[in-house]
């Protein structure tokens, strides 16, 4: 099989090698698409901690079974199936308590466990589900993505209707704006310096668009906001977040932040405001409940995909550090 293996930072290599054979617990996959995120770019120029070089990446897949192990009932060759990349051992105390994104064994698809930029790929049984009839491979390679939203709702008991803010119009805030818009929240003020990503947020429902914080700041929803979203990844603009939500107000830190950098906030405000700041690491318990999102047409996927290439020009992606699109997508059919 054709695979790109990531040998060090900023060092991609097409190589050609064996497909792994699945064991006894493991499926065989054959990958149709699978997205790119930042988490592969962080990957790439060496800003993920948790990366073993050398490691295939891409942990975004959809695709076909094309084997399975002799102990495997749940699928057969020619289903269609996603993938959670998070393999977790299932014994470790973490895991014991439900708390499965902590796992202290936890193997990563396209971190340090092969992964989606190869034509095949080979993973426990437990991470592969099925998806269905009237879901595009395309669609079906965002699910991981959503279903790491799906556990922000989850962890944060975010009620129905309210008004928010959403700082960011990459494939995260435009997907928290599609859910927040369906849950009935008005208005939903929404920061993003990209004119075509902006232009998707007014047709998503954004009801007021900004394209710098500073202007944003000065808006009337600014500490009356309910939910504030922040999924840009700029520590300066998180610090601003206190400002924004009114008093027993939520805030998402949804961003991979730099590792070892500091945010400065009033924390007074969040005794005398009552407010709560939530973190959100992956996505355990989510997959089906995301499967069930995108398929039923809650999510425009189709409007979020806007840059498909193939296997042979994964390298020139990365080494041209082109990054002004919302989703891009390998797509090996």
């Amino acid at each position: 099989m054709r695979a790109f293996i990531l040998r060090e930072p900023e060092k991609l290599e097409l190589i050609d090698m064996k497909a792994k054979e699945p064991g006894e617990e493991e499926i065989q996959i054959r990958t149709v698409a699978c997205g790119i995120c930042g988490t592969d770019f962080h990957a790439y120029h060496g800003k993920h901690l948790a990366v073993k070089y050398p490691v295939i990446p891409g942990h975004e897949m959809s695709g076909i079974v094309s084997k399975t192990g002799k102990n495997i009932t749940s699928v057969k060759p020619g289903d269609h199936v996603v993938v959670d990349p998070n393999i977790t051992c299932g014994h470790c105390e973490y895991c014991k308590e439900g708390k499965e994104n902590f796992c202290e064994n936890m193997r990563s698809v396209g971190i340090n466990y092969p992964g989606g930029f190869g034509e095949y790929v080979t993973v426990p049984e437990k991470v592969v589900y099925k998806i269905p009839s009237n879901m595009s491979f395309e669609a079906a390679a965002m699910t991981e993505p959503v279903a790491c939203i799906v556990h922000a709702f989850e962890t944060t008991y975010v009620h129905l209707g309210g008004s928010a803010v959403i700082l960011g119009t990459g494939f995260i805030g435009l997907t928290f704006l599609q859910i927040l818009k369906g849950m009935g929240y008005y208005p939903i003020y929404v920061m993003g310096r990209n004119p075509v990503r902006n232009k998707l947020a007014k047709k998503y429902g954004a009801d007021m668009i900004y394209t710098n914080i500073d202007d944003l700041m000065k808006s009337q929803i600014i500490g009356k906001s309910d939910l504030v979203v922040e999924a840009t990844g700029d520590n300066s603009i998180l610090s601003k977040t206190i400002d924004m939500v009114s008093p027993s107000g939520k805030i998402f830190a949804f961003s991979v932040y730099p590792p070892g950098e500091n945010v400065n906030i009033d924390s007074n405000r969040i005794y005398s405001k009552e407010i709560s700041i939530f973190g959100d690491f992956i996505n355990p318990y989510t997959m089906r409940k995301a499967i069930n999102m995108i398929s039923s047409g809650l999510i425009d996927y189709a409007g979020m995909e806007d840059y498909t290439i193939s296997i042979n020009d994964i390298g020139d992606l990365f080494s041209s550090g082109k990054k002004n699109f919302i989703k891009p997508l390998i797509s090996y059919e």
